[in-house]
Parts: structure tokens; sequence; C-alpha cells
């Protein structure tokens, strides 16, 4: 999803430095993509519609041989309600894609082997539904769009349709602004986080890339936030 706060300068910077170590990209990054990628075709022959989002190393593109994948997973649970946080329990193939499928085609499919951590899910369904309903006492929408606007995903036809409903009510992305402004100011107060960009830089300076003065300001910027 194009950035909808352009303005906002905290979304500008992180989505700036995203885009500076996305164009060195890493081979293991590559990898990663192409398999999940080879997953999400597998499990759409099936019938069912799949979609991930990548956080972490693979966002910005400097995964390594030991990086694990941070996947958003999103599937239609057309029985849950939207009232209803999709589980394990009200949702079955949550679970089979969650601790079975998706763990064991990677593993056969990979030429590294590396942990997945499915570290959120929405259920297509009911964030159509909270998206025509106007919803906002659910949170739904807001990660949609938190995600969206970070991330980078694979099978993302299903999500585009939704991305054009929320578009065409923009008061609803004004009504989510500040909330999802301290929520990305929150993840630069972990010190993961913080650790993170040393890693990326590390990772480029080892293979002889240099980082540029005004890259390494903007780096600093950004963690700053957390201080304001």
């Amino acid at each position: 999803m194009r950035n909808p706060f352009p303005d906002n300068d905290v979304f500008k910077k992180f989505l700036g430095l995203k885009d500076y170590f996305k164009k060195h990209q890493t081979r293991a990054t590559k990898n990663r993509i192409r398999e999940i990628a080879t997953v999400g075709r597998m499990v759409r022959s099936s019938g069912d519609t799949i979609a991930f989002d990548f956080l972490g190393s693979v966002n910005f593109g400097m995964a390594d041989s030991t990086s694990d994948v941070d996947l958003v997973l999103y599937l239609d649970c057309p029985s849950v309600s939207v009232e209803t946080e999709m589980n394990h329990e009200n949702c079955p193939k949550l679970k089979l894609y969650e601790t079975l499928i998706l763990h064991t085609l990677v593993y056969n499919i990979s030429k590294e082997k590396y942990k997945i951590q499915i570290v959120d899910h929405i259920n297509l369904s009911s964030l159509k539904k909270a998206i025509d309903d106007e919803n906002m006492e659910t949170d739904i929408i807001a990660r949609f769009v938190f995600y969206r606007t970070l991330c980078r995903g694979i099978n993302k036809r299903f999500l585009h349709p939704l991305e054009k409903k929320i578009i065409a009510k923009p008061h609803l992305f004004k009504s989510i602004e500040s909330m999802l402004t301290e929520a990305l100011i929150e993840f630069t107060r972990s010190s993961s986080h913080g650790s993170s960009f040393k890693k990326y830089i590390d990772r480029l300076q080892d293979k002889g890339i240099g980082i540029p003065e005004s890259v390494a300001k903007k780096v600093m910027e950004y963690l700053a936030l957390s201080k304001k």
C-alpha cells in the first residue's frame, strides 16, 4: 500500500531507511521471499486464500543465512465474526497453516533452514466487514494499514481490493494516524530495533559497502524519535 500518511515525518523516516537498505538486498532475502512465495502458490492451488507480509530483516532486504522469518499471515475465515479474533479454535485452518503446513513446506523446499514466526494473523472476511461498516471498535483496520504500509508482501493481489476499499474512505486513515504513529515510535524504543539497524549496517560494511553519512544521520534521527 502506498504510504497513506505522506506528510507524517515518522512514517517517512522509516520508509526512507527501508528503501535505502532494500537497494542492497541480500541473496538470503531473495531466497526467503522466493520460498515463501512458492508456499503461497502451493496453498493457493488448493483453493484457499492466503497472503503474507514480511517484517524484520527480510522486510529491509538484510536477511543473512542465520535470519529467521517474521510474518503476518492473512487468511479468509468467513465463519469468524468481526467481533471475534481469529484463533486456532474458531478457524482450524489457521492452526493447520501456522503450525504444520507452512513450516513443513518451507523446510522441504528451503536451501537454508530457518525458523518462521507468525507475529500476527488477520481474517480477511472480518477485515472486509469492518471496513464496510467503518467499525473502529476493533483494531483490525489499523493493524492492516500498519502492516501494508510498512511491510513487503506475498500474494498481495488478494489484499488489493481491501486496500482500495480503505483508500476510498480517507477519513478512516485520519482516525488511526496518531495511534499508528505512536505504534511506530514504540518500535524505536525496543533495544532489538536499534540493534537491528546496527546489524544491517554491519552486513553492508562486511560486503564493502560504506554507509553514507547522510544515511547514518537518518538512522540516528529515526532512533531518536523514541526520546521525544
